[in-house]
């Protein structure tokens, strides 16, 4: 790895006084301390010149105003100072593009990332974004960005990075809606501590592909027990399916599990907030496994259906005082279970963040070392999905068994099918 700069950028324009100072949003405060790292990987043999990147960031930055500034001690309270994020360019040596989508190991994944923020934990004190592009030898490029979580949830990341390559090209986006200033100011009462998320490099994490013609089989087999269920719904369970399968044969024995599923709530408001609504604004339902009857593919499709029907479609305000209410009982969901967390990206947008150099052949979040964690994404066409898993290895190696009926052709090549869905 070949350093080639490394620097702060800060917003083109000082953000005005009024709004140098304020608190974090209830829901950002609730939010584990964690970075979001996100690879976008290109083809492209054209490189464009970093100072586009980095002049395009700046004007970014100035709608995106948070981002640039700086967590206090307390922990709730953003001084939009303008101190900048962290950006670098580098280059990889001897190692091809080719190469890094074949094993795209997490060795090789941490040289992508200025250093030290691959999955950082707090904040405080820190950059919140951090920002790298890396040079692949004979051509080729990767784009990664991390953010931290207290500022900005998947959906808002997602139109950050649409805004950022935008401007690359000269188009204006309309200005994002800060939540955290927007919302109203809720406290929650009681002192949150500065939860972080337990990683361990014993943790496996295995990249999967369910193309078209595999969810319609899945939909196939819950037919008559579950009306329309989306391709989300059906991947999800069939995961959730698998992991408990696994952890059964692992233990030889059946142990009562929960599946905590987030959701974006920006359109289930009344009346719905904006799509470019910057800040945390998912929440959460569970679906809960108390005995091995329950563990049939159309009960677990049932249950998620019934979660994400039932989960507040309602006012902002009641809905935020809601929440309140029920945040100091999340603990509970960690006693004598297994817990599995999943999430939907919607990885579809990544394949249209072009910065000039057309769009990315692949982009998706970096290993995850916390276990009994779903993360998916839309497949490039739309129509299938890719799933980031990450459990204890020998947990891993009887999933791999139980799901691998259901997942693309040459799986075990572990790219094969995500570069050929790409194509």
């Amino acid at each position: 790895m070949e350093i080639i700069a490394q620097e702060i950028i800060g917003p083109s324009t000082p953000t005005p006084n009024h709004l140098k100072t304020f608190k974090l949003s209830l829901l950002d405060q609730l939010t584990l301390h964690s970075y979001s790292p996100i690879i976008l990987v290109y083809e492209s043999r054209t490189v464009t010149c970093s100072d586009v990147l980095k002049k395009s960031l700046s004007e970014t930055l100035t709608k995106y105003y948070p981002f640039a500034g700086r967590l206090m001690e307390d922990g709730i309270t953003v001084d939009c100072n303008d101190e900048g994020v962290v950006f670098v360019e580098a280059r990889i040596i001897g190692c091809r593009l080719s190469d890094f989508l074949q094993n795209p190991k997490y060795e090789a994944q941490i040289l992508l990332f200025p250093e030290g923020y691959l999955w950082k934990g707090s904040c405080v004190g820190y950059s919140f974004l951090a920002a790298q592009v890396t040079y692949f030898e004979c051509g080729g490029m990767a784009l990664t960005i991390s953010v931290s979580h207290k500022v900005t949830d998947g959906p808002s990341l997602g139109i950050f990075l649409s805004d950022w390559a935008a401007n690359t090209h000269g188009e204006v986006r309309p200005t994002p809606m800060i939540l955290a200033t927007s919302l109203p100011n809720l406290d929650l009462a009681y002192t949150m501590p500065e939860i972080e998320l337990e990683m361990s490099e014993a943790i496996v994490t295995e990249r999967y592909v369910f193309d078209a013609q595999n969810i319609t089989r899945l939909k196939q087999s819950v037919t008559g027990l579950v009306e329309n269920p989306t391709k989300i719904t059906l991947v999800t369970a069939l995961l959730y399916k698998c992991a408990i399968t696994a952890s059964t044969r692992k233990t030889g024995s059946f142990k009562n599990s929960t599946l905590i599923q987030l959701v974006n709530m920006r359109r289930r408001m009344k009346p719905p907030l904006p799509d470019n609504s910057i800040g945390n604004f998912t929440w959460y339902f569970t679906t809960s496994n108390r005995h091995q009857s329950e563990t049939n593919l159309g009960h677990i499709v049932t249950q998620l259906k019934k979660g994400i029907k039932e989960l507040g479609v309602s006012g902002l305000d009641d809905w935020l005082l809601g929440v309140r209410e029920s945040a100091n009982s999340v603990k509970e969901l960690f006693d004598n279970l297994d817990v599995y967390r999943c999430s939907h990206m919607r990885g579809g947008s990544f394949y249209q963040m072009n910065f000039g150099w057309g769009n990315p052949k692949w982009g998706t979040i970096a290993d995850v070392l916390v276990k009994n964690t779903f993360i998916l994404y839309d497949t490039p066409d739309g129509y299938g999905v890719e799933a980031v898993v990450s459990l204890e290895d020998e947990h891993m190696k009887l999933f791999n068994e139980e799901v691998t009926d259901y997942v693309s052709s040459n799986q075990n090549s572990k790219f094969a099918s995500l570069t050929r869905s790409r194509i």
